[in-house]
């Protein structure tokens, strides 16, 4: 008589399905974004042979912008249909431009910022600026010719250590301090669906080629 185990094999066999994933199936690294409220959330996933891990999440938002003087208006982007763009309320922020360094604040924050790109003399605030927020993570501002500026934000950087089963990731997070979690995944299509909140749809990521995931 057949096992319990020989009998669920030979079921699986028949219907195509693995009856295991081993960690090796997903090892490598992983991009993919999802766009909600003007704000596309990228996110970028090392997994590593060895059983190690680094993830970086990056939030950017479109938002329109016009300045007066020391005065920059911005407004998010609440809708885009075909070439129409619809904003919201703005707010006001005032900002001291000396030579590549901008300071903006707005109340009791501010937010130091650095140009990157050559400067245009009509318009000295246009181009690329990057700085760091109150948590020393990234800020990137990209203000265009045409009134949109999109800041780009990471978000988290975390690493730590990974293992898998068939639909959960556990993760043992060591940077930025130690935790753990886990998130249910599915491989579908060479795609890793990976759910990171309940209450959200899965990102859709794509397997880059593993030249950085070797180890």
């Amino acid at each position: 008589m057949l096992s319990r185990h020989s009998i669920a094999l030979s079921i699986a066999a028949i219907l195509g399905v693995s009856g295991s994933l081993a960690d090796e199936d997903i090892v490598g690294r992983w991009t993919g974004e999802t766009f909600a409220a003007g704000t596309t959330t990228s996110m970028t996933l090392e997994l590593f042979k060895n059983g190690t891990y680094a993830r970086r999440i990056v939030a950017a938002s479109e938002l329109g912008w016009s300045a007066s003087g020391d005065t920059l208006l911005i407004a998010p982007l609440i809708a885009r249909v075909d070439n129409e763009v619809t904003y919201g309320k703005a707010a006001a922020v005032l900002v001291k431009i000396t030579g590549d360094q901008m300071v903006q604040s707005a109340g009791s924050k501010s937010l130091n910022l650095k140009r990157v790109t050559s400067p245009v003399a009509s318009a000295p605030m246009l181009g690329r600026w990057e700085g760091q927020g109150d948590l020393n993570e990234e800020v990137i501002q990209d203000f265009t010719v045409d009134g949109r500026l999109i800041v780009t934000v990471t978000v988290s950087r975390e690493a730590g250590r990974w293992s898998a089963t068939d639909q959960e990731i556990r993760w043992e997070m060591q940077i930025p301090e130690p935790g753990r979690r886990r998130s249910k995944f599915k491989l579908q299509k060479g795609k890793l669906l990976l759910y990171i909140a309940r209450d959200l749809p899965p990102i859709e990521m794509t397997r880059e080629p593993p030249a950085s995931a070797s180890r």
